[in-house]
């Protein structure tokens, strides 16, 4: 019987043995924290080969032995290992890895560990921005990484924003960074779609841009773009969103207004405009609210469709998007089409082939803000909107001189269209050399821009005109690169050596027409006119560039990165077209060391070091040579004739600016990465600042560019990564970052100081808006110190100026009793001194609740919006803001507002109209619900949300946005004035998200 029961347990553990060892069919499902489906998990069957990768719900099925093991692993999770046991149905939680988060990031040209990078790098991971409405790379970068300035300076759809990394370094060059996607040198981040992005590094300091040499003084922000994966997935993002003003100047009323005009005619012995039944209809009917025509409830639509895939060898990814947007102001609007294309294969072990397309069209619409918004706040709330013959009213009898403001949206089209194409194709190849891979890539941008613009009878007093501007640029580059990676013992050792071409190619076309015969066909029809002038040029530049890095580390602690580049530049002089720009970094992983891990404190703790030298090419491409101009002269009453005179002198001794810079960091880790905290100091110096020197008549006379500057840049940065509470399904992850800069010009080459404008003011400015001066930076404000209104006790002392109590008293530098331009001085800074963002997102199970903060201190605006509304004169001729209430008079003598007198001037480039410019602004709040994959039995994702941007804004700037400016993104000399600027909105959106 013994023996019996024996041998019925050993068929048993046979039959249970066999079992094992045939295949079973597995299912399952892998989700995050969250209980949400992750897709493209890999699950593979352990020791073998094969495997398969979770479908768009989490979902996979594949065939393995009873006895065998699954390995579950996805970038940022800790990996699992889970044994079949004969099971066909398994389900796997997969957590993040903390450590593992961003442990690889791009640098130039090449990737490297985040633990064994020495340069100041900010990586920006995508899910910070993926529960936000983004359309644009810079709403990506605006608070989210210290040191990098953002500023949405046009708040129209597909308005113009400035961006700066650690300050600005330039007079005459463009202070933007250098944009690397996909490896093509100089991309336009407009022609981006976000939601196409895989990774973002911004590189800061001199260790981590001098790679880019004569291209990396202003930073580098490097973009990758997503790829397809194994597997067939169909993505679709649609959002809906309205949007409206942040806020409204606060404007008289129609009554109000009136008698105040007339309180003001009384004063100066002049005719009071209205009578009593005038102002009293006025009071009981209201009047014109100009704003209210001019601005509306703003609209916008975005939708992509992505369609990714692959096997084994071949992957690819076709993403197209499509984004419209009506702004706030009237009869303004933007149009964004983009087609991507990545397709990537595995010829073999050695070879891989890469090719990446992408098309953009853009098409902006009247998004220049301007005439309407200035008009809107000049012309009286008394004079009706229209004519009795159903036209907008041709003049104001008592307040702007100009157009009305319905003109001014409906009788010109001011419009950029941009048609871009870019591929980048490349091979990379394992050479037989262990550890040595060859890069060769080739890249072609094309971008065609059309410009604009149409004044229509109304505008151009019987004389519509047009003007259209084509241009054509194209960019090739070439770029091979050799890599080697060498690992010995202790010894780890990187070494990137590459030759790179870049060719620039521009032309353009210029015609302009006046006296249109039919201007209702606009600028599509400009032959017709009375008089046109065409004009046309050609651009061509070249940059050859050799450069080489080590990255050598021991015991994966003590670090140096070393590189050099020589760009070569058609731009300069033979005597001067080469320059190199080297780099040295150092780096102490301290938490490797046994005395800091006995502390049991940091995860990782360590200290880096960097200096280096990068440059710029901040002149034209021929700006060494003299150039000719043509010019029409009269002889002896006859008509003008043609001919030829020499234009600015050239200067064949121009050489590279080049910046210098410096940086100490620190970054620490606690609790396996819960807590990252980094810090920066920075110090930048750019020498051989490259200024238009005014030459004297008998030199020739006009300008000469010459190196003869140099500006100073330096801040603290610091940024706090923490994952607060992670339990029980709750997660909250929260990020800050706070930036200092100062900003100063050191030298001008001996000048005093050196006068810069921009036109904006018009006849609002007696000189120029800025000044250069050493011991101050860039964007400082020139005008007049306002002391305030003259006082009844300071009677005399008006009197020594012309002025009576009441009138506005402007500091006397000179102390001669007139105030002239000698009395300019530096009355504010557009320089910001602290920049920040704090960006949270609240997960529970499905839902995720994200809310963003940024804000910026220290920074002044001048507001000729308000002043030309405020001060009377000019071409507004009346007060229309509802301040002037406070105005000085009889028992209100201490007000600061300026009576109604007839000795009354004001000067509107002063400090009266300086404004405090800082702002807090709650940017985003989105709330987003993943619907439970249940729903699509499995087969997909939805994920439904809500958001509003721009919902709260704490200043004491008094227009409607403290961030918006007339100054485009290339000028840092002159920016932050406010002159009917198209100030940023409110936007509410709806999305949703499908995946399959």
């Amino acid at each position: 019987m013994r023996k019996f029961v024996k041998l019925v347990i050993l068929l048993l553990c046979l039959g249970q043995g066999l079992a094992f060892a045939q295949n079973v069919r597995v299912t399952g499902k892998v989700t995050g924290t969250d209980n949400q489906g992750l897709p493209g998990v890999n699950v593979q069957i352990s020791g073998t080969t094969l495997g398969t990768a979770t479908d768009a719900a989490g979902n996979f099925t594949l065939n393995a032995a009873g006895n065998a093991s699954l390995v579950f692993s996805n970038i940022g999770y800790v990996s699992q290992t889970v044994e079949v046991n004969g099971r066909s149905v398994i389900n796997v939680q997969l957590v993040e890895d903390l450590k593992t988060l961003n442990e690889v990031v791009v640098v130039g040209y090449g990737t490297q560990r985040k633990t064994d990078v020495t340069g100041a790098l900010t990586a920006i991971s995508t899910k910070e921005f993926a529960q936000q409405p983004i359309t644009r790379l810079d709403q990506v970068l605006q608070g989210r990484a210290a040191g990098v300035q953002v500023t949405q300076a046009n708040g129209a759809p597909g308005g113009d924003a400035r961006i700066r990394v650690r300050g600005a370094n330039s007079v005459l060059g463009d202070n933007n960074p250098l944009y690397v996607v996909d490896g093509f040198v100089g991309a336009d981040f407009n022609f981006v779609n976000p939601s196409d992005i895989e990774t973002i590094q911004v590189l800061k300091d001199a260790a981590s841009t001098s790679i880019y040499g004569s291209r990396g003084a202003n930073g580098v922000v490097i973009i990758t773009t997503k790829r397809g994966s194994k597997g067939i997935k169909v993505m679709y993002e649609g959002q809906a969103s309205i949007s409206n003003v942040i806020k409204r100047y606060d404007v008289l009323p129609a009554g109000e207004f009136a008698e105040i005009v007339n309180a003001r005619a009384t004063a100066t012995g002049s005719n009071q405009p209205f009578t009593a039944a005038q102002i009293a209809g006025f009071k009981q009917n209201g009047g014109t609210d100009w704003q209210d025509l001019v601005y509306r409830r703003g609209s916008g639509q975005q939708h992509q469709v992505t369609v990714s895939g692959g096997s084994d060898k071949t992957t690819f990814l076709i993403s197209g998007n499509y984004v419209g947007q009506n702004g706030i102001v009237e009869n303004s609007d933007f149009k964004r089409y983009i087609l991507r294309t990545n397709l990537t294969t595995q010829i073999s072990n050695s070879l891989s082939l890469r090719l990446n397309l992408s098309g953009t069209k853009t098409h902006n619409h009247n998004t220049n803000g301007g005439g309407a918004l200035i008009q809107a706040l000049a012309w009286a709330p008394t004079t009706p909107a229209y004519d009795t013959d159903g036209q907008p009213t041709f003049t104001d009898p008592i307040g702007s001189v100009y157009r009305n403001p319905l003109d001014y949206l409906y009788d010109q089209s001011v419009d950029a269209d941009r048609a871009a194409l870019n591929v980048v194709g490349g091979v990379n190849y394992k050479l037989p050399i262990k550890g040595l891979t060859l890069d060769v890539q080739y890249a072609i941008n094309y971008l065609n821009a059309q410009n604009l613009s149409f004044n229509g009878k109304r505008l151009s007093n019987n004389n519509p005109s047009a003007t259209r501007y084509s241009a054509e640029q194209v960019t090739l580059q070439n770029t091979n690169n050799l890599n080697y990676n060498l690992t010995v013992g202790n010894h780890s050792i990187n070494a990137v050596a590459v030759l790179e071409t870049q060719g620039f190619t521009n032309r353009n076309f210029t015609a302009t027409a006046s006296g249109l015969r039919f201007p209702q066909l606009g600028y599509d029809n400009i032959g017709g006119n009375s008089a046109a002038s065409v004009a046309s040029g050609y651009q061509k530049s070249t940059l050859l560039s050799l450069l080489g890095r080590v990255n050598y580390a021991y015991k994966d602690k003590y670090l140096v990165t070393a590189a050099v580049r020589r760009d070569g530049s058609s731009k300069f002089s033979k005597e001067n077209r080469y320059s190199v720009f080297p780099s040295v970094a150092l780096g102490w992983r301290l938490s490797e060391e046994k005395f800091i891990k006995d502390l049991n404190v940091f995860s990782n703790l360590k200290l880096r070091g960097s200096w280096g030298m990068t440059g710029s090419q901040a002149i034209s491409p021929y700006a060494t040579l003299s150039p000719y101009n043509t010019t029409f002269v009269a002889f002896n009453n006859t008509a003008a004739v043609a001919g030829v005179i020499q234009g600015n002198q050239g200067n064949r001794n121009l050489k590279w600016e080049t910046t210098k810079q410096t940086d100490v960091g620190l970054e620490m880790e606690f609790f396996n990465g819960r807590i990252r905290i980094e810090a920066d100091y920075f110090h930048k110096n750019t020498t051989d600042l490259l200024l238009n020197v005014a030459l004297p008549n008998y030199a020739g006379g006009g300008t000469q560019t010459r190196n003869v500057g140099e500006i100073e840049n330096k801040g603290f940065e610091f940024s706090l990564g923490a994952t607060p509470f992670d339990h029980s399904g709750f997660r909250w992850e929260t990020n800050l970052n706070l930036s200092t800069l100062r900003n100063k010009v050191i030298s001008l080459g001996g000048l005093p100081r050196l006068g810069t404008g921009t036109g904006v003011g018009a006849g609002m400015s007696t000189t120029n808006e800025f000044m250069l001066m050493p011991g101050e930076p860039l964007g400082s404000y020139w005008g007049l110190n306002y002391l305030g209104t003259f006082k009844a006790s300071e009677a005399d002392l008006a009197a020594r100026f012309g002025r009576v109590p009441g009138d506005p008293h402007y500091q006397d530098l000179n102390g001669d009793n007139t105030i002239t331009t000698d009395d300019f001085q530096i009355i504010g800074r557009a320089f910001p001194k602290l920049t920040g963002g704090w960006n949270n997102t609240f997960s529970y199970k499905g839902l995720t609740l994200n809310v963003f903060f940024n804000g910026v201190f220290g920074v002044d605006k001048l507001n000729y919006t308000r002043a030309a509304a405020l001060s009377g004169a000019g071409d507004a001729r009346q007060f229309i803001l509802a301040e002037i209430r406070d105005y000085y008079r009889p028992g209100n003598e201490t007000s600061d507002v300026p009576a109604f007198t007839k000795t009354y001037q004001p000067f509107t480039q002063s400090s009266r109209f300086m404004e405090n410019g800082s702002f807090v602004r709650l940017k985003n709040v989105s709330l987003s619900y993943n619907v439970p994959t249940a729903f699509l039995k499995n087969k997909g994702t939805i994920r439904v949300f809500v958001s509003a941007t721009n919902l709260l804004t704490i200043t004491k700037y008094k227009g409607p946005d403290p961030e918006s400016s007339n100054v485009g993104s290339n000028l840092d000399t002159a920016m932050g004035i406010d002159y009917g600027s198209y100030p940023n909105s409110k936007n509410y959106t709806l999305g949703l998200n499908l995946g399959f």
